[in-house]
């Protein structure tokens, strides 16, 4: 439990401390607190994720046996060798050519899955102990340390949204086609560019929230049609207790719209904006199935910038309701992050952290 305190506790420690630093070249700001804390927070988690065992997370191990099977498979054989995507293939091939060791595919992908993130909360995130909080129980936080070639493929969702956001087309198809080679689901990232380019206001909600009514209505209806192109895996539909995600889902989409003056919105809060609603049309078919839960990782990631966003372009008249909900919403889900570590409540099996140096195979 002690790594998972350390890794929110110091770096809400540095923030709150030293809340007023500011470092400046003329009037430009080059460094603040609010950067420093996402980089200790990043790195923290960055180690973490190299240096846990294989007992750490429900599928580490299981990606040992893979590293097993790839790393000692011909080049050549390796596009017929196993099911699962080519990029992953030739990753551990190479790791396993070069350092001939498990451990390294775990610090090679720590790397590849968190510094696209470090990069962008560093980037965009407003505040930075709400993008944490938000990250720790929102964001797919624990997938990262479960799982290898899905938590690849969404942190490479951090490209694909600035080639969106830049116009850069072909880029972005690169990108979300290079994900689908770590894991095929990635494909879902298409979406992203017209999310981005579309401009949902509180008039469309007029059609958006009947069409999530009737959506969740029939929401077993369209999902067993769904279900005919699903992998044969995956092809069985049980309630998964995500409700009340969706219900958190739900209120955060209520929050920003009503939060906001919809005129001083610059796009890229929109577009969060409107990935945030298809987090929330896709959260109605996790109650029934486990994978959809897993392809609203793609977006949930970007949950964490959106919310502190919303609360830096409150309407005059929210200002003290949105400073209010950032301390409710920070203690809740940092509590919330906790609670699950004290009852051990974690389908992924990533509570207790557990070291390599401890691990027993």
């Amino acid at each position: 439990m002690t790594p998972y305190i350390i890794l929110f506790a110091v770096p809400m420690i540095i923030w709150i401390i030293n809340d007023k630093i500011r470092f400046h070249t003329g009037e430009k700001l080059i460094y603040s607190t609010n950067s420093l804390s996402i980089d200790v927070f990043m790195l923290i988690f960055m180690f973490l994720l190299a240096f846990r065992g294989t007992l750490c997370g429900i599928d580490t191990k299981q990606y040992l046996r893979l590293f097993e099977q790839y790393s000692t498979t011909d080049f050549l054989d390796l596009a017929e060798s196993g099911q699962h995507e080519i990029a992953y293939k030739l990753l551990n091939k190479i790791i396993g050519i070069i350092f001939g060791n498990y451990q390294f595919v775990l610090v090679i992908t720590a790397v590849l899955c968190v510094c696209p993130l470090w990069y962008f909360y560093k980037r965009e995130s407003d505040l930075a102990p709400l993008t944490i909080a938000l990250f720790l129980s929102v964001a797919p936080f624990a997938m990262y340390i479960s799982g290898i070639r899905q938590s690849i493929a969404m942190s490479m969702g951090v490209f694909a949204w600035y080639a969106a956001k830049n116009k850069k087309l072909w880029r972005f198809i690169f990108i979300v086609f290079l994900a689908m080679q770590f894991h095929s689901s990635a494909f879902l990232m298409f979406i992203l560019y017209p999310l981005y380019h579309s401009r949902i206001t509180k008039k469309w909600l007029w059609f958006v929230i009947p069409g999530l009514v009737v959506l969740y209505i029939f929401r077993t209806t369209v999902f067993n049609f769904l279900l005919q192109f699903l992998w044969d895996e995956y092809n069985t539909t049980t309630e998964t207790g995500a409700f009340l995600i969706f219900l958190l889902l739900i209120l955060f989409a209520i929050y920003s719209y009503v939060m906001v003056n919809e005129e001083s919105l610059d796009q890229d809060t929109v577009a969060l904006r409107n990935i945030l609603l298809l987090s929330v049309a896709n959260q109605i078919f996790a109650m029934l199935h486990p994978l959809s839960m897993r392809i609203n990782y793609y977006f949930l990631i970007f949950v964490p910038v959106l919310i502190p966003k919303i609360v830096r372009k409150c309407k005059k008249e929210f200002v003290s309701v949105g400073k209010i909900s950032v301390v409710v919403m920070i203690l809740y889900f940092l509590y919330h992050f906790v609670m699950t570590m004290v009852t051990d409540d974690d389908p992924l099996n990533v509570f207790p952290y557990i070291p390599f140096w401890e691990n027993v195979r």
